[in-house]
């Protein structure tokens, strides 16, 4: 890149271990200002109105909301923010679902300084960043069929070990409704049973356990 003005970044992540180590990666690349820090959602936001920053490195676990929220909530105040998800988590769903709430980029939290810095450059011009190992992932989730709202409920129950009526008492639905849900979720994921759904989508980070 030609331009060489500082990057102002915000950090946002729950353990100043982590804070401590991202700082470090970013006065590396020489290119890039931590402005502000914060440990919760509600502390991101706030730190994002009264800085604005250029680019927000965000974990996607906070004590108080999901990163998705502080994504969109940072949004509606900026619809030009440009936030960079980090997380443990390389599930493909997980990758979706921050990147369909609004965000620029997916890293894993052990990225190095040298993708970190080519993920806030690119994000900066406007694309959407995923960690090169990541790609495939979210290529492959993107061809799946989308489960309905209802159907999530569902598969959550299904993973939670209900039965359909239980399904059904637990919804207010009739056992048949929730068995054509069942055999829409089945297929969808591409598999063959309740057992294979439940796995499936704890490994796909579709449903977590609490």
């Amino acid at each position: 890149m030609g331009d060489t003005r500082t990057i102002r970044v915000l950090l946002v992540d729950d353990h100043s271990l982590v804070r401590v180590g991202l700082a470090g990666l970013l006065k590396r690349t020489e290119r890039c200002e931590v402005v502000a820090e914060a440990a919760t959602g509600a502390e991101a936001v706030e730190q994002f109105i009264k800085h604005r920053p250029d680019v927000t490195l965000l974990d996607r676990w906070l004590p108080d909301f999901p990163g998705e929220e502080v994504v969109a909530r940072v949004r509606r105040v900026d619809s030009a923010a440009r936030v960079i998800m980090l997380s443990i988590d390389e599930r493909e769903d997980d990758i979706y679902r921050a990147l369909h709430a609004g965000a620029s980029g997916y890293l894993s939290k052990s990225v190095g300084r040298v993708e970190l810095l080519t993920a806030i450059e690119a994000v900066l011009r406007g694309a959407t960043y995923v960690a090169e190992g990541l790609r495939d992932r979210l290529d492959h989730r993107r061809q799946r069929a989308e489960l309905s709202p209802r159907e999530l409920e569902v598969l959550r129950l299904v993973v939670d070990g209900r039965s359909n009526k239980e399904i059904a008492i637990e919804l207010g639905l009739s056992e048949a409704t929730v068995k054509v849900h069942v055999g829409r979720i089945l297929q969808k994921l591409e598999v063959e049973d309740r057992t294979q759904a439940a796995t499936t989508a704890i490994a796909r980070g579709i449903v977590h356990l609490e």
